[in-house]
C-alpha cells in the first residue's frame, strides 16, 4: 500500500502534491531502502548515524534540500506545504538522517533572512551543510559581549546535532527573555556529545556551550512563537508519514495473519483498531495540511507588511496573523504526534507476539514517535496553548477558491437565483424548484447536471444575495432514488411537489429486532390481485406523524437470502388504511420517533420502485448522489464557542479539554474542505464523510458533556432557570452515535470497504 494508494492521499490533494509525494516515495525506495535503516536500528549505538547519511547527496541533486527555499538562495521556490509533503513520504519511509532538522531550520532562515544569513540559505538549499536546533534554551544563557553575545550552558537534547554543521539554539538573556543564534557546530568551545537515542535513525546529541562568541550578524530577529509554529507543522508532517505506515502495517498483517481458521482482519475488535487508526491519521493529515496553509499566508501577509521575522500571538483582522498561524500549528501538534504514537502502539498491538520482537520494523515507529512528542511537548501542551489562543480571540477561517469558470456560473445565476431574494426560506425553495435552482446537483428536469464547481458557485450566489432554502430532510434522500429507479408516472406524480417542499417524507427502514442490519427485515410484503399487502413494524421513524409519504424496505421473498428478497414501496401515510402510529418517548422526555405498525396494509401494484427484490439497490442509491457542499465556514460551532467564552477562568486540565475539541472542529472543517476541493477537481472524495461521521458524532457529545459539566449543580436542575436547556443536550445527544447506523457499524464499514480488511 503506501501514502495516496489504497488508504488515503497524504497531505497533499492537489494533482502537484500527489506527483511529488509519488517522486519521493519512488526515490526513496532507492536511495534509501529499508537495509540501510535496519543497519541503523541494529547498531544502535550513538556513531551508528555518522556525520552525514549516504543517501544525502542524492537527496540534494533531487532538490529536496532546498525545494521550500526562495530560488534567489538556489532553492525550489516552493513552500511549508510543498515541505510537509515531502517529509509525510521521509517519515513512511523511515528515512534517516538530518533532513527534517536542516529542513526546519532552513524555514526558519527564510522567515528571518538577515546579512548573515544569505550564504547560510544557500548553502541549506544545496545541501553544502546540515543543520540541528533546539526549541527550548535549556541552561543556555547569553551575554552581551564585544562585537555580539557570549554563549554559555547547556541545551536540551538537540535532534541529529552530531550530523549537523550548523546549529539553530535559543539562550536565555539577562531580561528573562529568549534571543536566537545560529551557531558553527566546529566552533570553538561547543562540544557535542552523541546520545544513546530512542531513535537510533534520528538520534539526539548534547550540546554544551562553553564561552562561545557570537557574532552580531548571528544573531536572528526571531520569535519562540515563530519557531515552535514551524517545527509544529515539520514535525507533524513527519507523524503523519509515522502513523501512515503503522496503519499500513497493521493492515497488511491484519488481512493475512489467520487464528482460529481465519484472518485476524475478520474480528470486530480488529477492524475497530484499524478503522480508528485511520480516522486519527486523517484528522492529522488534515490539520497538518492547514497549519502548512496557515504558516504560509501568514509569511506572505508579514513580508507584505515588512515584518517578515515578526512572530507574536496577536490575530490581524484578515487571519492571517501569527495568531491564527499558532492556532492552526497548535491543533497539528495536538493531533498529529499523538496519532503516530497511538497508531504505533495499535500496530504493536495487532501484530502481537511478533510487534513486540527487535527483528519487526514496528517499534521503528514507535521509537520515531516517542522522540517526535518528547521534544515538541504531550498533546495536551498544544491543546491548552490553542485554548488560550482562541480564548484571546485567534480564529482560522476556511474559505474554497474556486477555478475562475466559477464566475461564469454566478453570472448565470444571478437573474434566476433574483427571484427567491427576500423569501422565506420555504417560500425561496418554491420559487427556484422549477428553475433546477433548487437542487442543481441532480439532472435535469429536476436538477441543471451541475458539477461540483458550478454547483459551489451557485451556492456562493445564493449566499451573497441572502437566500436560504428550507431542508428536505428525508426527501433529500427520496429524489435521487426515484430520478434513478422510479417510474415515469412516479416521477411526474412525486419530484416536482417534493423538490417544491408540498411533500414531506419519512423513512420506513429499522426493526425493533433488525437495527442496522436491513438483510434482517421481517416486515412482509405480500402481492394480491389488489397490490400488495403489507403486515409488521418499523421504528424509530422520525417524522411518521406529519409525513405525506414514507419510503418503506419489506421482504417480498422469504426464502431469497440476506438482501435479495427485499422490495422498496412508496407508502402514502395519510391515506392508506391499517398504519397505525405510536410515539416514542425518548430519554429527553420528547417524541421525536415513532414506532409504525403495518396491519395488513394495502399498497397499490405501482408503489414500488425499480424492481420487485432489488429495493436494496435503490436504498443504497437513496444514499447516492449528494450534492457537494460549500466549505467556507468558522471552524468552531456555537457549543464550543461558548465553552471558549467562559475558558479564561477555568482549570488548566478543564481548558485543556476545550483545546482538544476545538482540534476536533478544526478537523472536521479541514477534511471536508479537504474533500470539496477533491471533488471540484474531479476526484474520488476519499474517506472524508465516513471519517467526518466517526468525529462528529463523538465531537457533539463531548461538548454537550462538558457544557452540563461545567453548570454543576445546576446541571442537575431539569429547570428554565437553570441546567435544562445543557441537559435537554446532553441527553439529546446520546442518539448521535446510533442515528444512521452506530458508530460500532460505521467502524466496520470503514475496516471493510476503505482498509479493505476481509468481511466476517
Amino acid at each position: 500500500m503506501g501514502i495516496g494508494t489504497g488508504i488515503g492521499t497524504g497531505i497533499g490533494i492537489t494533482e502537484e502534491h500527489r506527483a511529488l509525494a509519488h517522486s519521493v516515495r519512488g526515490w526513496l525506495a532507492r536511495a534509501a531502502p529499508p537495509g540501510e535503516v535496519r543497519e541503523l536500528l541494529d547498531a544502535h549505538g550513538p556513531a551508528a548515524l555518522g556525520a552525514r547519511p549516504a543517501h544525502w547527496e542524492a537527496l540534494a541533486a533531487q532538490g529536496l534540500t532546498g525545494i521550500h527555499l526562495p530560488e534567489e538562495y538556489g532553492g525550489g521556490g516552493g513552500d511549508l506545504l510543498d515541505l510537509a509533503v515531502v517529509l509525510e513520504e521521509a517519515a513512511y519511509g523511515s528515512l534517516p538522517g538530518p533532513y527534517l532538522a536542516t529542513a526546519l531550520v532552513g524555514a526558519v532562515l527564510r522567515r528571518a533572512v538577515s546579512p548573515g544569513t544569505g550564504d547560510l540559505l544557500r548553502a541549506l538549499a544545496a545541501g553544502d551543510r546540515t543543520a540541528a536546533f533546539a526549541l527550548t534554551p535549556g541552561t543556555l544563557t547569553a551575554t552581551p559581549a564585544p562585537g555580539g553575545h557570549r554563549l554559555d550552558g547547556t541545551a536540551p537534547p538537540v535532534l541529529t546535532g552530531e550530523a549537523a554543521d550548523l546549529l539553530l539554539l535559543p539562550a536565555a538573556d539577562a531580561s528573562g527573555g529568549v534571543l536566537w543564534f545560529l551557531v558553527d557546530a566546529g566552533a570553538e568551545g561547543i562540544a557535542v556529545r552523541p546520545h544513546r537515542s530512542v531513535d537510533p535513525t534520528r538520534p539526539t546529541a548534547e550540546v554544551r556551550a562553553d564561552a562561545v562568541p557570537v557574532p552580531a550578524h548571528r544573531v536572528l530577529p526571531l520569535d519562540s512563537a515563530l519557531v515552535a509554529d514551524l517545527a509544529a507543522v515539520l514535525l507533524a508532517a513527519d507523524a503523519c508519514g509515522s502513523a501512515a505506515r503503522s496503519l499500513d502495517t497493521a493492515v497488511e498483517h491484519a488481512t493475512v495473519r489467520e487464528q482460529f481458521g481465519r484472518p485476524i482482519g475478520t474480528f470486530q475488535a480488529v477492524k475497530h483498531l484499524c478503522a480508528d487508526m485511520l480516522v486519527r491519521l486523517e484528522q492529522a493529515r488534515a490539520l497538518t495540511w492547514d497549519a502548512a496553509r496557515a504558516a504560509d499566508e501568514a509569511a506572505r501577509a508579514a513580508e507584505e507588511a515588512g515584518a517578515a521575522g515578526s512572530g507574536g500571538e496577536s490575530a490581524r483582522p484578515d487571519g492571517t496573523g501569527p495568531g491564527v498561524r499558532g492556532l492552526a500549528a497548535a491543533l497539528a501538534a495536538a493531533t498529529a504526534p499523538e496519532a503516530a504514537y497511538t497508531c504505533a502502539k495499535d500496530a504493536i498491538q495487532i501484530l502481537g507476539g511478533i510487534g513486540f520482537t527487535w527483528e519487526h520494523d514496528a517499534h521503528l515507529q514507535l521509537r520515531r514517535a516517542v522522540l517526535a512528542r518528547q521534544l515538541l511537548g504531550t498533546a495536551d501542551t498544544h491543546r491548552l496553548r490553542a485554548a488560550r489562543l482562541a480564548e484571546a480571540g485567534a480564529r482560522r477561517e476556511l474559505a474554497l477558491e474556486l477555478p475562475a469558470e466559477a464566475a461564469g456560473h454566478r453570472a448565470e445565476a444571478r437573474p434566476h437565483l433574483a427571484a427567491a431574494r427576500g423569501l422565506t426560506p420555504a417560500g425561496a425553495r418554491r420559487a427556484l424548484a422549477g428553475t433546477g435552482y433548487a437542487a442543481p446537483h441532480l439532472p435535469a428536469p429536476y436538477g441543471l447536471d451541475a458539477g461540483p464547481v458550478r454547483q459551489l458557485a451557485i451556492q456562493q450566489e445564493s449566499r451573497e444575495q441572502g437566500i436560504r432554502l428550507s431542508d428536505l430532510s428525508i426527501a433529500t434522500w427520496v429524489v435521487p432514488s426515484l430520478i434513478a429507479y422510479g417510474t415515469e408516472e412516479q416521477r411526474e406524480r412525486y419530484l416536482p411537489a417534493t423538490l417544491r417542499g408540498d411533500l414531506q417524507w419519512c423513512q420506513l427502514f429499522s426493526e425493533p429486532d433488525a437495527g442496522s442490519d436491513l438483510a434482517a427485515l421481517r416486515t412482509r410484503a405480500v402481492r394480491t390481485d389488489e397490490g400488495w399487502r403489507i403486515t409488521g413494524q418499523k421504528v424509530w421513524t422520525s417524522a411518521a406523524r406529519t409525513a405525506d409519504h414514507g419510503i418503506l424496505l419489506a421482504r417480498t421473498d422469504p426464502d431469497a437470502p440476506k438482501h435479495r428478497g427485499l422490495t422498496y414501496f412508496l407508502v402514502d401515510m395519510k391515506k392508506a388504511e391499517g398504519i397505525g402510529i405510536r410515539p416514542l418517548k425518548e430519554i429527553t422526555g420528547e417524541a421525536l420517533f415513532n414506532e409504525v405498525h403495518f396491519d395488513d396494509v394495502l399498497l397499490p401494484a405501482d408503489a414500488v420502485v425499480g424492481e420487485v427484490g432489488g429495493g436494496w439497490r435503490v436504498a443504497r442509491d437513496t444514499l447516492g448522489n449528494e450534492r457537494v457542499h460549500m466549505a467556507d465556514q468558522m471552524t468552531f460551532d456555537s457549543g464550543l464557542e461558548a465553552l471558549i467564552a467562559r475558558s479564561a477562568g477555568l482549570d488548566e486540565a478543564t481548558r485543556t479539554r476545550i483545546g482538544a475539541l476545538a482540534a476536533e472542529a478544526h478537523a472536521l472543517a479541514c477534511v471536508r474542505l479537504r474533500t470539496t476541493l477533491q471533488q471540484v477537481s474531479g476526484r474520488e472524495p476519499g474517506a472524508g464523510a465516513s471519517v467526518r461521521k466517526l468525529v462528529q458524532t463523538l465531537h457533539q457529545q463531548k461538548v454537550a458533556e462538558l457544557t452540563l459539566e461545567l453548570l454543576g449543580p445546576d446541571g442537575a436542575v431539569d429547570e428554565p432557570a437553570a441546567g435544562q436547556r445543557a441537559l435537554h443536550g446532553f441527553l439529546m445527544s446520546r442518539c448521535l452515535t446510533i442515528a444512521g447506523g452506530t458508530t460500532q457499524i460505521q467502524l466496520n464499514v470503514v475496516a471493510e470497504r476503505i482498509l479493505g480488511l476481509p468481511r466476517d
